[in-house]
């Protein structure tokens, strides 16, 4: 992208909840291969050492970032019980037009996403941090039973986190750090919010050896979606393919 400079790489991850027949909806590009075949459970991953939302999950996921190629610009997205089909779809992503990571940052108005499947759904991840999905097209990836959230970190420093369940948004901030309000964030998510929420009213000095955000985002995703993301997912979405999709949709759908 010649405007919105930054990269990282990350994709989709796996396992179905549930699976369609028909995939016609994937466009022209056809159905996305699925090099397993088969569909892995949760008992199949590592497990976070925690369950309970806090600092031991924390941990767990700090070094799961390490996976991923750049910290300083991505999205990454997980949904629980969709196909990579499905996902692709909601997300506008052209499987006809596959493109080289490296270059997304030629056009402003575009960018690529990478899928693969994991145990309980999806894992996709684009590498600008400016491919975020909208709104709406949040609640629909939730939608029908299922869960979605995302985070996002771009070359302004905007740290997204968002998340929505049965269609319905949960919490979304564009700079979720620094809500004015944290009694808005979901009471399951709120001990992980308050690990890194940074009170702009309080006088009170900046912890700067607080836990990595990107990773209280990725354990905030798994107790909204029940999906644990593994180290190993992120960097096998890192060196898959990557296709044409829509840029700079989130921020236009915060102005509608």
């Amino acid at each position: 992208m010649a405007v919105v400079v930054a990269a990282v790489v990350v994709a989709w991850s796996s396992g179905f909840l549930r699976e369609r027949a028909d995939l016609s909806d994937a466009g022209d590009g056809g159905a996305l291969p699925t090099p397993n075949g088969g569909r892995p459970t949760t008992s199949d991953v590592d497990q976070p050492p925690g369950s309970d939302g806090g600092d031991d999950r924390v941990a767990y996921y700090d070094t799961v970032v390490d996976a991923l190629p750049d910290q300083e610009a991505f999205t990454v997205l997980v949904v629980a019980g969709a196909t990579r089909e499905e996902v692709a779809q909601a997300l506008g992503v052209d499987l006809a037009a596959p493109v080289d990571v490296d270059d997304v940052w030629d056009d402003d108005e575009t960018t690529g996403w990478a899928s693969i499947d994991i145990a309980g759904g999806v894992l996709a991840v684009e590498p600008t941090g400016y491919g975020d999905p909208a709104l709406d097209t949040l609640r629909a990836l939730s939608a029908e039973g299922r869960a979605a959230a995302v985070l996002r970190t771009n070359i302004q420093a905007h740290e997204r986190f968002g998340a929505a369940r049965d269609g319905e948004l949960l919490f979304d901030d564009d700079e979720f750090m620094y809500v004015e309000d944290p009694s808005i964030v979901p009471a399951e998510i709120r001990p992980l919010f308050d690990l890194v929420w940074d009170d702009l009213e309080s006088d009170g000095p900046i912890d700067l050896d607080g836990p990595n955000p990107t990773a209280v985002a990725l354990a905030m995703s798994e107790v909204v979606t029940g999906v644990v993301v593994r180290g190993d997912d992120l960097a096998e979405v890192g060196e898959a393919q990557h296709f044409k999709a829509p840029s700079l949709v989130y921020g236009q759908s915060l102005e509608d």
